[in-house]
């Protein structure tokens, strides 16, 4: 469909919001699709109640939303998955500790908060003035939005001629099946079944049954301490009351309602948990924990993170299951797809590459993914075949 061109007497409103909350919340839902649950209005007021309110980006029509762009500091260039200098590794970027983010806080998978058809490029070159506007007034650098699904991150580099859009990891998801985790081992290699079949036995050898629960008072509180076991385990917080005010803001935001939680139980007494949402048909993965203190594990993380919400997913009519990035070896071998992620790189200056290096770049990228998964091609769909090519996502 061609872009409209909009008549003198029409123009995009570019405006700054303080916050989500000054924003209709079902203007701001029509625009989020079942994949973008981490744009979804509740996540993200969740986010602002817990962390502090920060500026979004809107553009409209006539009173309409048409898009948005939430933005958050960033990490300051800390080593970590939001490491500037770390997802666009190859190239230099000037001042990287100083760029505004954009999108969910923390988030590993973003898409577009916008209107689709016609109006669609006019609105992205709209938001982008508007980031880099927030941007200068705040002494950023330039502004930067990570874990693009590929799509959005050329749609988005292709609305401003500095825009650069660099491939740096791929998320992974499966589509679930009517029979659940059966049907998923039905059409894995035998290998790969073998496997799968020992690590739910060595579950159940340890005692380990599994038990659904909403994130009532008692399960969020029991959630927050084995999660933050985890956390610690892994280089985080070790500190339960961060967890806890997370799912309190969750709460006062309505997003936990969405929550539910697949713990494991020895003895009636929780050991582990996966934590996901429902959104839409989908269901996502967030958080695992497990009670390292008093405990041993025995593959529960397996049987709770890749079986049970398989079979939970399609006893509740969801379609597909998201598991983020990280590891993804690991869920390629339970039967995950990886979709590549982009991120788009604005600065205030000239663009942080030309076209060519940035098509290299990518290319080089796709070739890495295809040799980590030279066993399982399958695991790479066509989404990546553009950007092995060498087409960047910016045009001449």
């Amino acid at each position: 469909m061609p872009e409209r061109t909009l008549p003198r007497t029409e123009a995009v409103h570019v405006a700054i919001a303080p916050s989500l909350a000054a924003i209709e919340r079902g203007q701001w839902n029509a625009l989020v699709g079942p994949d973008n649950f981490y744009n979804s209005r509740p996540w993200l007021r969740g986010l602002e109640i817990a962390h502090g309110e920060g500026p979004v980006v809107t553009a409209s029509l006539g009173g309409r939303l048409l898009g948005a762009l939430p933005t958050w500091p960033g990490e300051r260039d800390a080593p970590g998955l939001f490491h500037l200098s770390g997802l666009a590794a190859g190239i230099e970027v000037d001042r990287p500790a100083d760029y505004l983010w954009l999108g969910a806080r923390r988030s590993v998978f973003n898409e577009l908060v916008c209107v689709r058809g016609p109006l669609r490029g006019v609105t992205l070159r709209a938001l982008l003035r508007g980031a880099l506007g927030l941007a200068a007034s705040c002494g950023a650098a330039g502004v930067v939005m990570p874990y693009l699904s590929a799509d959005d991150a050329r749609e988005l580099a292709d609305a401003h001629p500095g825009a650069r859009a660099l491939l740096h990891d791929a998320d992974a998801n499966l589509d679930v099946p009517p029979g659940g985790f059966e049907e998923l081992l039905a059409a894995a290699g035998q290998h790969d079944r073998t496997r799968r079949r020992a690590e739910l036995r060595a579950c159940a050898r340890g005692g380990t049954a599994v038990e659904w629960s909403p994130l009532g008072a008692r399960a969020a509180r029991e959630a927050a301490y084995l999660v933050t076991q985890n956390r610690a385990r892994y280089g985080g917080t070790a500190d339960v009351g961060w967890m806890e005010r997370s799912f309190a803001a969750q709460r006062a935001s309505g997003v936990l309602d969405q929550a539910i939680g697949c713990f494991g139980l020895r003895d009636g007494r929780p050991v582990a948990v996966t934590v996901c949402y429902r959104h839409h048909d989908r269901l996502y993965a967030r958080y695992y924990g497990f009670d390292y203190r008093r405990s041993r594990p025995a593959c529960e993380y397996f049987a709770l993170t890749y079986c049970a919400p398989v079979d939970f997913a399609a006893a509740h009519g969801l379609r597909r299951y998201r598991l983020a990035v990280s590891a993804p070896e690991l869920k390629v071998r339970r039967g995950a797809v990886l979709d590549p992620l982009g991120a788009v790189l604005l600065p205030l200056d000239a663009p942080v590459a030309g076209r060519e290096v940035i098509d290299a770049l990518n290319a080089r990228t796709v070739r890495r993914w295809r040799d980590r998964c030279r066993t399982r091609q399958h695991a790479l769909g066509a989404a990546w075949d553009g950007w092995e090519a060498g087409r960047s996502a910016t045009t001449a």
